[in-house]
C-alpha cells in the first residue's frame, strides 16, 4: 500500500515530512498502520512484505523511519537492520513483534532499533513511538544545524587565511576535533584567538551538542577557583549554604577550556592532575567520587617548559595537558592575514555602526602590515572599530590611524616583530587586564601603578 499519511498529534506543532516504510507480510496490519498514520502532515508511507523487498525499498527510498516485523516469509528482519548499520544510515527503526519474539526484539534494540511494539499494535502506543522518533530527529537536525552555525561562526573570523602555516593549523584542528578525549594545549601570544580555536575544536567534535565551559585561571583567587572548578557540598565552608556543581560537572559530555593554565597554584594543579588521571572528582566537602566525561583544552601565553624547569608547574601535569600542542602564530608573522582580517573587521564595524565608508586604502593596509601588533587579532579589531567609530569623512586616511601605530612606523630602527617601549607597555596592560578580568584596581596592583595612572594609560593606548 502506497499512501501519503502522517501522524495527527495535537501537541505536534512542527511539520517535518517523514518518509515511513512498513515491512510486514500481514496485509491487514499494513492497512491498519497506514490508516493510523493519517494525512494531516502529508508524510509518505510505503510498504514491503519480504526481506528482499524491504532491502530493495530501503536502498531506493532511504526512509526516515521503518516499522519492521522480524518474522518475514523469506527470512529475519534483522538482516534489514544489519544493512542499515553497515551503511551508516540515519534511518530510525521500530520493531513490530509477535508473541514469543520479545527476546528477538530486545536483541534488535541492542543493534540500534529505537523501540518495539507488540502485536496487536496499540494505536496510542504507535502514535507515541512515532512521535518520539519524529521529535528526536527534529532535535538532531537542530543540533547538526547548531554545529554547522558554530563552525561557520568561528570560520568567519579566524578560518579564512591565505597564510600556509594557518592553513596547516586549521587542518590539524579538524583532525584534533575528532579525537574527542585527548587533551590539547593551545600556545600563543595574548590576542591570537586561542579561545576561538578551543571553541572551534569543540564545535567540530562529537561533543558539540554538549556544554563548552570556559574559565580564565588567573582571574580568581585559589579558594574561589577551586569551588568554581570542583563545586562544593553544603557546609564545605562558611558561605556554602547549598550544593553547587563545579564547571567540570556542568560540562559533562562536553569540553572545558582552561585559559592561562600556567596561573594555577600548586594545590589546584594537583587536583586537576587527579581529574585527568582518574576521570573523577570530589566536590569540596564531599565524599562521593563523581565520574566525568569531559575533554580538557588549555591555553597559555607563558613558557610552561621554563616554568616546569623552575619548579613553578608540575612536570606530570604538564605532560598530561600537553598531549597535543597547538601553537597559534602571532599576527605579525602572518602579514597577508593582517590585510584579510583588517578588511573583515572594517566591514563588520561599518555595518554595526551604520557607517558608509570607502574601502580601506592600500596605504593604510601597508602600514598595518608593518606594525608589530603586540595585541594581535584583538588589538587589530579594536583599532579598526575605533577608526570606524571616530571617522569624520566618508573614507579613512592615514590621519585616522592611532598614534601608537604611526609613531612605531616613523621611529628610526623600528623593525617588524620587535616591540617598542609603548608596544611592550600596551602588551603588559593587555595581560594584566585579562588576568584580572578587566578589574582595573587589581590590574593596577599587578602592574605596580595606582589606579589613576592605569586609567590614564588605558586612555592613551585606546584600550578603554
Amino acid at each position: 500500500m502506497e499512501t501519503s499519511p502522517v501522524l495527527n498529534s495535537p501537541q505536534h506543532t512542527r511539520r517535518e515530512h517523514v518518509r515511513i516504510l512498513i515491512i510486514d507480510d500481514e496485509e491487514s496490519l499494513v492497512k491498519i498502520l497506514s490508516k493510523l498514520l493519517i494525512q494531516s502532515r502529508q508524510d509518505e508511507v510505503f510498504s514491503a512484505s519480504t526481506v528482499a523487498e524491504g532491502l530493495e525499498k530501503n536502498a531506493l527510498l532511504h526512509p526516515d523511519l521503518i516499522l519492521l516485523d522480524l518474522q518475514l516469509p523469506d527470512g529475519n528482519g534483522i538482516e534489514i537492520l544489519s544493512q542499515i548499520n553497515q551503511r551508516g544510515d540515519t534511518t530510525s527503526v521500530i520493531i513490530i513483534t509477535g508473541t514469543g519474539t520479545i527476546e528477538s526484539a530486545v536483541e534488535a534494540m541492542r543493534m540500534g532499533a529505537e523501540d518495539y511494539l507488540e502485536k496487536p499494535v496499540n494505536s496510542c502506543k504507535l502514535k507515541i513511538a512515532v512521535q518520539k522518533i519524529v521529535e528526536k530527529r527534529g532535535l538532531l537536525q537542530e543540533i547538526d544545524g547548531l554545529k554547522r552555525r558554530q563552525k561557520e561562526m568561528y570560520q568567519k573570523v579566524y578560518l579564512f587565511s591565505s597564510d600556509p602555516q594557518m592553513k596547516r593549523i586549521y587542518g590539524e584542528i579538524e583532525q584534533i576535533a575528532q579525537q574527542e578525549k585527548v587533551t590539547v594545549m593551545i600556545l600563543g601570544e595574548t590576542g591570537t584567538g586561542k579561545e576561538h580555536v578551543a571553541g572551534l575544536i569543540h564545535a567540530l567534535s562529537s561533543r558539540a551538542s554538549k556544554p563548552f565551559v570556559e574559565l580564565h585561571c588567573g582571574s580568581l583567587p585559589e579558594s574561589i577557583l577551586e569551588s568554581e572548578l570542583f563545586g562544593y557540598e553544603p557546609g564545605a565552608f562558611t558561605d556554602a549554604k547549598r550544593q553547587k556543581l563545579g564547571l567540570f560537572e556542568e560540562a559533562q559530555g562536553g569540553t572545558v577550556f582552561l585559559d592561562e593554565i600556567g596561573e594555577l597554584t600548586p594545590s589546584v594543579q594537583m587536583k586537576l592532575l587527579k581529574v585527568l588521571d582518574q576521570k573523577t572528582l570530589r566536590r569540596l566537602g564531599g565524599n562521593k567520587e563523581i565520574t566525568l566525561d569531559i575533554r580538557i583544552i588549555t591555553a597559555t601565553h607563558r613558557d610552561l617548559q621554563k616554568d616546569v624547569a623552575e619548579g613553578h608547574f608540575r612536570t606530570d601535569l604538564y605532560y598530561r595537558l600537553n598531549v597535543i600542542p597547538l601553537h597559534i602564530p602571532a599576527l605579525r608573522e602572518r602579514p597577508h592575514d593582517i590585510v584579510e582580517l583588517a578588511n573583515f573587521f572594517f566591514q563588520e564595524s561599518s555595518k554595526a555602526y551604520n557607517k558608509k565608508l570607502s574601502l580601506l586604502s592600500d596605504d593604510i593596509l601597508n602600514l598595518f602590515q608593518k606594525y608589530a601588533w603586540p595585541g594581535n587579532i584583538r588589538e587589530l579589531k579594536n583599532v579598526i572599530e575605533r577608526m570606524v567609530v571616530t571617522a569624520k569623512n566618508n573614507s579613512l586616511s592615514i590621519k585616522d590611524i592611532p598614534k601608537e601605530i604611526l609613531e612605531a612606523e616613523e621611529r628610526p630602527g623600528h623593525e617588524k616583530g620587535v616591540l617598542t617601549k609603548d608596544q611592550a607597555e600596551m602588551e603588559n596592560i593587555h595581560q594584566a587586564m585579562m588576568k584580572t578580568h578587566n578589574n582595573k584596581t587589581k590590574a593596577a596592583e599587578l602592574l605596580g601603578v595606582n589606579r589613576k595612572t592605569l586609567m590614564s594609560k588605558l586612555k592613551n593606548h585606546h584600550l578603554e
